[in-house]
């Protein structure tokens, strides 16, 4: 009796050493449709878990910063080809994790830009530390420029900046206007930068009311920053004068 109840015990794991392997082929050739798009997939998966490893945002923020500051021709804080290699790969990288992350970033440049104003008293320390942030925020511009409203609207100093910075980078959304107004409600900092947007949007100027146009709002704020009641912003002064006689060549011409 013992030595039957042996046999049908090695009987049973016999056939459940066969039917598995049977089950699950069978399994498979059911199922080998969706097993294979599945399969498909993993690629894509693979792929999108490398994205995700990639530097953030704010690294790369950080990167392109810290080349700007080592970068003694640009003391002056201008747009550099560096920065425009920067925000393009950022606009890549925006596809894939969504312009809200993109925005977070730029609100904390805003923040921090109002923040240094108010603890940093006025000095070249500062100007560096805001010159920062605004480096930063060019690398983020053209990924916001659907935004631009919502900044030129706020009444935060640094959220201003930001659209001064798509102006910059996107010189094509520059509300002169707007910009005119910078000289009699700002600071020398937005000053400055607001100038370096007339620039740009100098170089896309398509005609001559443009230019013209152009030319009326640089004279204007020239004026404006030298009756500013503090002292006049050197660098403000040189970047206008530099954008007015360049604007009358080619008016008069």
């Amino acid at each position: 009796m013992e030595d039957f109840a042996k046999l049908l015990t090695s009987i049973a794991a016999l056939v459940g050493a066969i039917a598995w392997p049977i089950a699950i082929l069978l399994i498979v050739f059911i199922f080998r449709r969706e097993l294979r798009l599945a399969l498909g997939k993993v690629p894509t998966l693979l792929e999108r878990v490398k994205k995700a490893s990639l530097p953030g945002i704010a690294v790369e923020l950080d990167r392109v910063a810290d080349a700007e500051a080592a970068d003694g021709a640009n003391k002056s804080g201008k747009i550099s080809p560096g920065q425009i290699e920067a925000a393009s790969r950022i606009a890549i990288q925006a596809q894939d994790i969504g312009q809200q992350a993109v925005l977070r970033e730029l609100d904390k440049l805003c923040l921090e830009y109002d923040g240094l104003r108010r603890s940093l008293r006025s000095g070249e320390e500062r100007t560096r530390a805001m010159t920062r942030v605004v480096v930063k925020m060019r690398s983020l511009a053209p990924s916001l420029v659907d935004y631009l409203g919502v900044y030129k609207g706020s009444e935060s100093p640094g959220s201003r900046l930001a659209a001064i910075a798509m102006m910059q980078m996107v010189p094509r959304v520059a509300d002169l206007t707007w910009l005119a107004n910078r000289f009699t409600s700002e600071q020398p900092f937005l000053f400055y930068h607001a100038a370096l947007a007339l620039q740009s949007y100098a170089n896309i100027c398509a005609t001559a009311q443009e230019r013209e146009n152009l030319l009326s709002v640089a004279r204007q704020a020239l004026t404006d920053v030298k009756g500013f009641a503090g002292v006049p912003d050197r660098n403000t002064i040189e970047v206008l004068e530099m954008l007015i006689s360049s604007l009358r060549q080619t008016c008069s011409g």
